[in-house]
């Protein structure tokens, strides 16, 4: 099931004593999780807190323990487990047991990442309940949800405003909630969230600079698009986030310099990727000045760290910096170096922060 079959399942369906929440989209999940405890409440017809752990801080017996044991002020337990591929072979046969005989007092939820296999679990909790997965909101799909999302705080709002909301957030779910809550705020008790609203209370800055940092990355130029990084970190934007927006820019490069190719106009193209023609415009302008070759290459890089950051202790602002450079690397080698003077490309200088310091992690 996906985690659009979920939500309607809570609305409509009998809840199932155990679910295993699979995938990386934890904005969903947490999503998914308020739903759950929404559709119980609604069942019991009375308030019902939720818990949840952390399955490196508790073992697989105490939790079986707490489930198969009714709380005293509550019709029902219902726990959370994250991670709970980190418990040892022993411990998660106990687990692979319980999803096979879930308590009826009980309704639990264990999440696991993408990336991580286990049949085992997967086929016990299947027999008694369902699992879900939680793959990222398609791109063209983001507009739909910050609509949805607009609706259930009461405001509505049309496509081209939800995509105005996407192109200046980027696609993190939980910013783009953010946004949205912010854009109920400002607008008070109008109903309709307008594009002027959209530009007055977003802050389109992190999405400017991005634009700033491609034309240095385009120019091979790490020293310029290190700082152009540099005054979009020091605005608060997460580094992780960031990642995902510059994913973002090239893949809309590819598509929309293919777009080109085929002699697609501005109009055309963003009907056809759900975009406003102002980004379709602006972001045609770095398309030409990569190849195919380039943008296949830069998107390798983007999501080769992406990775490493899920498999390794990488810091998340020095993976982004390594991104940078390797991005100004590939422009300036075309050029005979990373300023076009034929040198070979220097060691990008580490963020500093506003007092001229090192970053924190470069100082570990």
């Amino acid at each position: 099931m996906d985690s659009r079959g979920f939500f309607q399942h809570v609305l409509e369906s009998p809840l199932k004593n155990i679910y295993l929440f699979r995938g990386d989209e934890t904005a969903l999940m947490d999503k998914a999780w308020e739903a759950l405890l929404r559709a119980v409440a609604s069942r019991e017809e009375r308030p019902v807190k939720g818990e949840q752990v952390e399955a490196k801080d508790v073992a697989v017996h105490e939790v079986i323990g707490r489930v198969r044991t009714v709380p005293m002020f509550a019709p029902r337990r219902v726990l959370r487990i994250r991670d709970v591929d980190q418990w040892p072979k022993e411990q998660r046969e106990l687990l692979e047991r319980y999803a096979g005989d879930p308590s009826p007092r009980a309704h639990v939820v264990l999440t696991v990442g993408s990336k991580r296999s286990w049949k085992a679990l997967e086929k016990a909790v299947e027999s008694r309940g369902l699992v879900v997965d939680f793959a990222p909101v398609q791109e063209r799909h983001l507009p739909g949800w910050v609509r949805q999302k607009a609706e259930a705080c009461g405001k509505t709002m049309t496509p081209a405003v939800a995509a105005r909301v996407v192109d200046a957030v980027g696609a993190d779910l939980h910013a783009l909630e953010r946004e949205i809550e912010k854009l109920c705020l400002y607008v008070g008790d109008a109903p309709r969230i307008t594009a002027e609203d959209v530009d007055a209370a977003c802050s389109r800055i992190r999405s400017e600079h991005i634009f700033k940092l491609m034309d240095h990355v385009a120019e091979g130029r790490p020293d310029a698009a290190l700082e152009a990084l540099r005054h979009v970190l020091l605005k608060g934007d997460s580094p992780l986030a960031l990642l995902a927006l510059l994913a973002r820019h090239v893949r809309l490069m590819w598509q929309i310099k293919d777009g080109m190719a085929r002699g697609l106009n501005a109009a055309a193209i963003g009907q056809k990727l759900h975009l406003p023609v102002y980004v379709v415009e602006k972001t045609a302008r770095h398309a030409p000045r990569f190849s195919e070759q380039d943008l296949e290459r830069l998107h390798a890089t983007v999501t080769a760290v992406d990775l490493s950051l899920k498999t390794t202790a990488l810091g998340p602002d020095r993976a982004l910096e390594a991104v940078i450079y390797q991005m100004c690397a590939l422009q300036g080698a075309k050029r005979g170096g990373p300023e076009g003077n034929g040198t070979a490309s220097p060691e990008p200088r580490r963020l500093r922060d506003g007092t001229g310091k090192r970053s924190s992690q470069e100082n570990r």
